[in-house]
């Protein structure tokens, strides 16, 4: 076999050069993309019997792959979601291989054929007013550790921000105690390394400010009890341990994403326009946030069911309605 057969290098120069250089993806999507491959070589290599690093780009069939999608589902339990995931980063392979190697056309074709798979639509999860400010005052704010977990809370809530963007800030992202008279800000870096400005409601601003004190730019600043940065399972950990302490929120599995959504619905029950709020949260897409104007009219229709007038009576027949058509003569 010549350089072009073998798997390895293509795989290399795909997660270390063309997904980092090239398209400049998110780390997290990165990850994932590396997390597809970990657990897709090794199935291949054992239903081949032959070592991973002797792996060719041939022994990559459609067949395969469809083999390890079924595997997904059936013998790790993964969603559908995950697993169009998993399909998606080894479409984007087979494209980056055959967009550079002609005599790997068709194989790229034949994996890049392989469709994905309809899921059902997953209701998005959000809070009321009441739960998330029951979840709120479950940090003990009397101790330092307490106001730091109260100040992520809060922040998560003001600013709508992912996980990422709140375990990767920075004293010197925010713009707190301005002398200009400026409304506060917070710069959050999101997917790709964009940059976005989100205003800080004042109590926020003043939690923060706290939690600044004696810190120097390069801080984080949400810090654990051991004084070091949150990482993301701290956080999905804060996020838990407050959700199990509110009773009305018994059962439901409350995630940093759910807060991200309720941030969402309440900018909107509050009157915010569809594209503020995607601006607030980061979205590329106005479709992405559109999901949130569905839920707002479901909300809406919801309320007037519940204040619907029982009607006293049969209305009078339109044809009775003397004075219609005068009416309409009058316009």
């Amino acid at each position: 076999m010549n350089d072009a057969d073998w798997l390895g290098p293509w795989l290399r120069r795909f997660l270390t050069e063309h997904i980092v250089s090239e398209r400049n993806l998110a780390i997290n999507t990165r990850k994932s993309y590396r997390d597809t491959f970990s657990l897709l070589l090794p199935f291949v290599s054992a239903g081949i019997h032959k070592p991973v690093d002797r792996l060719a780009v041939s022994d990559l069939t459609s067949t395969r792959v469809l083999q390890f999608l079924a595997h997904l589902e059936e013998s790790r339990g993964c969603s559908v979601q995950t697993r169009n995931q998993r399909l998606t980063a080894i479409r984007s392979f087979a494209g980056y291989v055959g967009g550079r190697e002609p005599t790997l056309v068709e194989w790229c074709g034949n994996l890049r054929s392989i469709p994905l798979k309809k899921a059902a639509t997953q209701s998005i999860g959000w809070l009321t007013k009441l739960e998330i400010d029951a979840m709120l005052a479950v940090p003990d704010r009397a101790k330092l550790q307490g106001r730091s977990q109260y100040g992520l809370l809060l922040f998560l809530y003001n600013t709508g921000a992912r996980v990422s963007e709140a375990t990767q800030l920075r004293m010197a992202d925010m713009q707190i105690g301005r002398t200009d008279g400026g409304h506060a800000l917070v710069n959050l870096k999101g997917k790709s390394g964009k940059i976005r400005q989100c205003p800080l409601w004042p109590r926020t601003e003043r939690v923060l400010a706290e939690l600044a004190r004696g810190r120097t730019d390069g801080d984080a600043v949400f810090l654990s009890r051991y004084r070091r940065p949150y990482t993301r399972f701290g956080v999905y950990h804060l996020v838990a341990r407050s959700a199990a302490a509110v009773p009305s929120l018994e059962g439901r599995k409350i995630t940093p994403h759910v807060i991200r959504h309720t941030t969402a619905c309440h900018l909107l029950q509050a009157g915010v326009d569809i594209n503020t709020i995607r601006a607030w949260l980061g979205h590329v897409s106005l479709e992405t946030t559109n999901i949130y104007a569905e839920i707002d009219l479901e909300m809406k229709a919801k309320a007037l069911a519940l204040c619907d007038a029982t009607e006293t009576g049969p209305g009078r027949p339109w044809k009775e309605d003397k004075g219609l058509m005068a009416f309409l003569k009058g316009i």
